[in-house]
């Protein structure tokens, strides 16, 4: 695979050689940014100049360089496409409270890189996603990246991103379940956490004081469907409280409650190391299933983070998950 490094204003340079290139990016973390560690026969990298892999999602814009008097090789850092996206915050117009999304989402995209003022570089897949985007609305002041990403994971779709002809091409595609082929040990390194002690009964405690204060009982049955009857008692039961004192609502305490819920039952974890030449490929937010084969442990979990290690032209990715 070659890398291409360009100058800042990005006129492709030539193939970098001698290298060690680390991306990290994904969802909720901070580091949607890249180190490339490069041998004293390589040519300096300029601020604001580009490397990328054509056709991958590996590249970025180089931010700072590292270097140190007793050592050849010098680091150069920067933001991948990810990490430009998450350098962007999506405001609310003036005068609204929210901003509010209708469309499809190649539409919803197209008017994100625009109000991002990223058209120069950045660019959505032609046509339209067959992903209807109903009345989103966006947290306020959310970072670019992060938002897109929770928009599209509402409906059921994700963000894929590629170099491609000079440009940063973005495109929404339905996310893929991989749980009917899971991964076992001898594809990738595994780390498989399965957790069979989740909270099964949260107590949500809305408005009012004392014994006036509204108080709504969650459950989860034995299929994960989560309701208001209860199904594990005594030494199965694990309860756990849900403090949301300046609801406005009954439905505002149910709806927050059961998106709390969800998201401390989300502890099982599927960690994937993929093998040098593996054919595993996913994305952030799909859905990966992971068997280690001396325990037959197995678990499931949504892919949230994707580490990228290329030493010379030798790719190495690690998945990491949430529940």
């Amino acid at each position: 695979m070659d890398l291409i490094y360009t100058n800042p204003q990005r006129v492709d340079l030539g193939v970098l050689h001698a290298y060690e290139l680390d991306l990290s990016f994904g969802v909720d973390v901070n580091e949607n940014d890249f180190e490339i560690i490069l041998g004293k026969t390589e040519p300096m990298l300029a601020d604001s100049s580009l490397i990328y892999a054509e056709g991958t999602e590996y590249g970025g814009i180089v931010g700072g360089l590292k270097s140190e008097s007793d050592r050849e090789t010098r680091t150069h850092f920067g933001r991948t496409w990810h990490g430009v996206l998450n350098s962007k915050i999506i405001e609310p117009d003036p005068g609204a409270d929210y901003l509010i999304v209708n469309g499809d989402a190649h539409d919803v995209l197209r008017m994100l890189v625009e109000r991002f003022d990223l058209s120069e570089l950045f660019t959505v897949a032609p046509g339209t996603s067959g992903i209807n985007i109903k009345a989103y609305q966006f947290d306020r002041y959310v970072k670019g990246y992060d938002g897109i990403r929770k928009m599209l994971g509402k409906n059921g779709a994700k963000l894929k991103i590629r170099w491609e002809g000079g440009v940063v091409v973005l495109q929404a595609l339905p996310i893929v379940d991989h749980t009917n082929t899971p991964v076992d040990g001898d594809e990738a390194s595994l780390v498989v956490e399965r957790y069979g002690d989740k909270v099964n009964h949260l107590i949500c405690l809305g408005s009012g004081d004392l014994a006036a204060r509204e108080v709504l009982h969650l459950y989860v049955d034995q299929f994960g469907r989560i309701g208001e009857k209860q199904y594990y008692t005594g030494l199965a039961e694990i309860v756990d409280t849900y403090d949301y004192g300046n609801v406005e609502s009954s439905e505002q305490l149910r709806s927050d409650g059961i998106k709390h819920f969800e998201e401390i039952r989300n502890r099982d974890s599927v960690n994937v190391t993929a093998y040098e030449n593996s054919d595993l490929e996913y994305d952030i937010g799909d859905i990966i299933g992971g068997t280690d084969n001396t325990t037959g442990n197995t678990a499931s979990a949504v892919v949230a983070q994707k580490i990228i290690k290329i030493n010379n032209g030798a790719v190495s990715i690690e998945y990491k998950t949430s529940g």
